[in-house]
């Protein structure tokens, strides 16, 4: 539509009055939709709708000049203009003639305000998303009045609304006073522990401030609330092992700053046991497969036969170990070195209520490794002092164990007035059977010497090989009769190996000397070794292969075998 100068003029004529005096654009278009007059407010428009390419507003206006006389009533719609930005809402008004008014409002500012108020909130929201767990106001009376829309603690936003804060405590009594959903003023990070949704506690962080109303009345508040769960557990948990590492720390300096096994282990057992609030820690360091080399205690230990069956329940298996046993608390951990075990810990608590917490179990675990160093450390030291008391060849004891076990057998005897019997044997022509038959034969009969020796003692006897072809024989309570009879068998066993494996003819045998021991007498073991010596020298002297008495050494006599 081309809007000529004429038209113009006949446009303002026209238009005179209240519209001329109209802010915004008023435009009138005659029943075809074209331009027949405008205020001056419309000119700046109209000539903006000029026909000029590019510019969408005039169809529209047709059309919607169409719509309105179509429907016989008033249409609103909203233009951009392209040029500017500017946005105007017109208002189309058929007439009765046909015609048809546009009365225009800028509508910029107002939608200008619109997008601003849009935005506004998105980016509140977006921080509130970002900064917060949920969003939350109370009204006058305390109870959620919102709750932002994806809901708090499991929550939907429906299910608080209404609800008194103080239904989501977990400990009432802890909670501080008055709560920060009942701010009267600014708070910031204020700790409290609730229950979610699913009956768990939470611990949130509440920043909030009061809602100001009238009369100098607050209606509410408001405020956020993060949730620091998982950082509250992290810190509680490098607290725990902060506590666990000077804990072990604590139990190995234990280990550590004792010499003897003994103290050692006791020094280490009281550490743990009173880390672990137990009643008692015992200790049980073994050989493979073998016997209990140290066993400690620290605390009032159980019956020693609860005490075996939780040890055995341990040793069977590869991991930390708990139960119960006639109504006490056990738990323990069998320890090893190299793929190894080498021992036992076992903690004992008597009371039923108090059951072993994860730290407890952590902590045991924690210094397995180091109790089974040590415990290797023990059962090392325990060979080698084995190996430093053994004759490797026969297994029996050396001099030094024979003369270390005497002494103290000795003191014990005086004190019990206890006597004894020793004898001191050496092989009679040991020499020719190296010589005729090899070395091999002469370890087999040392080793047979040792065998019949020990085959013909009891347990609480001492048996040794004093180096070279030397053997002795303590007998705990023997007399005079007794020492004979048990020499006479060791000749009687030794001749008839002799006999089976190097032929009747040889002359393989051994002399024995017998020193009695008398409590009371106050005889020194180098004394008593002496004289069972020169009494076995004295067999020798009086034809070999027998046995003399210390007593009678001074006359020579001779008890062979055969008497």
């Amino acid at each position: 539509m081309t809007i000529m100068a004429s038209n113009k003029k006949s446009a303002q004529d026209f238009l005179t009055g209240v519209f001329d005096s109209y802010a915004s654009p008023v435009l009138r278009l005659d029943n075809n939709a074209h331009l027949t007059g405008l205020n001056d407010a419309g000119i700046g428009l109209a000539a903006s709708l000029n026909g000029e390419p590019g510019i969408p507003l005039m169809p529209a206006m047709v059309q919607m000049a169409v719509k309105a006389r179509s429907a016989g009533r008033a249409q609103t719609r909203l233009f951009t203009l392209p040029d500017t930005g500017r946005q105007i809402e017109f208002l189309m008004l058929p007439q009765s003639d046909g015609s048809q008014l546009m009365i225009g409002r800028d509508a910029t500012l107002e939608s200008n305000i619109r997008i601003a108020l849009t935005e506004s909130r998105t980016r509140f929201k977006d921080l509130v998303d970002v900064a917060a767990d949920f969003a939350w106001e109370t009204d006058k009376d305390g109870r959620f009045s919102y709750i932002s829309a994806r809901g708090a603690l499991g929550y939907q936003p429906e299910e608080l609304l209404g609800q008194s804060p103080e239904s989501l405590l977990m400990a009432p009594e802890t909670a501080p006073s008055p709560l920060p959903f009942h701010a009267n003023g600014t708070l910031r990070n204020v700790e409290l522990w609730v229950r979610t949704h699913k009956g768990d506690a939470a611990c949130i962080l509440i920043s909030a401030m009061s809602i100001p109303g009238g009369d100098n009345q607050l209606s509410g508040a408001r405020g956020i609330a993060i949730d620091v769960t998982e950082e509250r557990h992290r810190q509680s948990e490098l607290a725990r092992l902060k506590i666990r590492e000077r804990l072990v720390a604590y139990i190995v300096d234990a280990l550590r700053n004792e010499v003897a096994p003994e103290d050692m282990l006791h020094a280490a057992a009281t550490a743990l046991g009173r880390s672990t609030s137990a009643d008692s820690c015992i200790v049980q360091v073994r050989e493979q497969n073998g016997p209990a080399l140290e066993f400690v205690a620290y605390g009032a230990a159980p019956d020693p036969n609860l005490v075996e069956r939780a040890l055995d329940h341990i040793q069977d298996e590869k991991s930390l170990v708990s139960g119960q046993i006639d109504r006490h608390h056990y738990l323990g951990i069998s320890t090893g070195y190299g793929g190894v075990k080498n021992g036992s810990i076992l903690l004992w608590r008597s009371d039923m209520t108090a059951d072993w917490d994860e730290d407890e179990r952590a902590l045991l675990k924690a210094v397995e490794p180091q109790f089974g160093i040590v415990f290797r450390q023990i059962t090392d030291q325990h060979e080698l002092e084995r190996l430093s008391r053994t004759d490797e060849l026969t297994g029996l004891g050396n001099r030094r164990a024979f003369i270390e076990d005497l002494k103290r057998e000795i003191q014990r005897y005086e004190r019990t007035g206890v006597n004894g019997a020793l004898l001191y044997m050496d092989l009679d022509n040991f020499k020719p059977i190296n010589d005729d038959f090899g070395h091999e034969k002469g370890d087999e009969a040392l080793t047979q010497i040792g065998r019949i020796i020990t085959s013909s003692t009891r347990t609480y006897d001492l048996v040794c090989r004093l180096g070279g072809d030397e053997f002795a024989a303590w007998l705990e309570g023997a007399d005079e009769k007794i020492a004979k009879s048990r020499a006479n068998t060791f000749l009687e066993k030794l001749n008839a190996w002799r006999r089976e494996n190097l032929g009747e003819s040889n002359q393989f045998g051994m002399s024995i000397g017998i020193a009695l021991f008398t409590a009371g007498q106050n005889e020194s073991v180098d004394g008593l070794i002496a004289r069972a010596d020169a009494a076995m020298y004295n067999a020798k002297k009086c034809g070999k292969n027998g046995i003399v008495f210390a007593a009678d050494s001074d006359q020579g006599k001779k008890t062979d075998g055969s008497q």
